[in-house]
Parts: structure tokens; C-alpha cells; sequence
């Protein structure tokens, strides 16, 4: 399947199974591809181009920027986007310094949903962590940004853009 050789070490697979059971902590709603917001039903990938326009530093989001913080092609983005523009959480404009360019901003409704999101999201983290000293949440925190900043940097923290 694979044609990297397997390394032979036990810390390495506890890491690799504890990622593969995150997953379904991080997004249970992988198991359905549409999430209950406000008496409607949001896509995932919705939440997930509304996420992405909510974090990315100030400044003009474009569909690339999308792309790259969802880790997808730039035509796939496209296509997120504009369902989420159709859902009401999103809404485009012309940039202020190239007036051919498309940029993206939330809808009050977009505002809403990732509080919502972050708010369940935070409570379930809260809750799985009730008994861990703030030392240990604060570590924890640090380790896991600095793995996910090494195996996806963010548009901000590359070299090469």
C-alpha cells in the first residue's frame, strides 16, 4: 500500500494511534456531512471555509488563502466557498487593492456559526481535561501547535511564499 518503510518504534505508533482516535474527537461530524445550526443544516465543509475565514490573520482571505488553510486545490475551494456563500455564511467583495480580486468575509449568520462551533468545541476539550493541571493543558497546547505548524505550516509561518 505504502512504500515507506516502517519505523520500528513504540512512541511512535501510541502517537500514531492517539491522532487516528482524535479524529473522531476533533470532527464527529465526519461520520455526517451536515451539522444542526439555527433550525438548518450547515455542511461540514461550510464550517470548515467559516473556520478558516474566522482565523486567518487581518487582512484581505481569498479563495488561495482558503485553500491553503484547508489543504485542499485552489478549484476545490472555490467550490467550498461558494457553498458556503449559498448557505448564507459568507459573502464576497472586491478587493481594495486589485479590484479584479475576490475577497471573502463572514455573514453575521458566518460570525455566528463559528462562535457557536468554537464554543462547543472549547466545552468539549474543557471537559476532557477537567483533572489536567493548567501546566500540563498549557504544554500540551504548545506541543500540539508545534506539530501541526511543522506537518501543515501556516501561510504566515512559511519561507517559501
Amino acid at each position: 500500500m505504502y512504500d515507506t518503510p516502517m519505523v520500528d518504534d513504540p512512541v511512535l505508533e501510541r502517537l500514531d494511534s492517539a491522532l487516528l482516535g482524535l479524529r473522531r474527537f476533533v470532527s464527529p461530524e465526519l461520520a455526517r456531512p451536515r451539522i444542526s445550526h439555527a433550525g438548518g443544516d450547515i455542511e461540514l465543509s461550510t464550517m470548515l471555509v467559516v473556520d478558516a475565514i474566522a482565523r486567518s490573520a487581518p487582512g484581505e482571505v481569498s479563495v488561495r488563502l482558503v485553500a491553503d488553510l484547508l489543504q485542499v486545490a485552489p478549484s476545490t475551494a472555490s467550490r467550498l466557498v461558494e457553498r458556503a456563500v449559498q448557505a448564507g455564511m459568507v459573502a464576497g467583495g472586491t478587493s481594495e487593492h486589485d479590484p479584479r480580486r475576490r475577497v471573502l468575509h463572514l455573514t453575521s449568520d458566518g460570525r455566528r456559526l463559528q462562535r457557536a462551533a468554537l464554543r462547543h468545541r472549547t466545552q468539549r476539550l474543557a471537559s476532557a481535561t477537567a483533572d489536567w493541571s493548567r501546566d500540563d493543558l498549557a504544554q500540551f497546547a504548545d506541543l500540539l501547535d508545534r506539530f501541526a505548524r511543522t506537518v501543515h505550516p501556516l501561510p504566515s509561518d512559511r519561507t517559501d511564499s
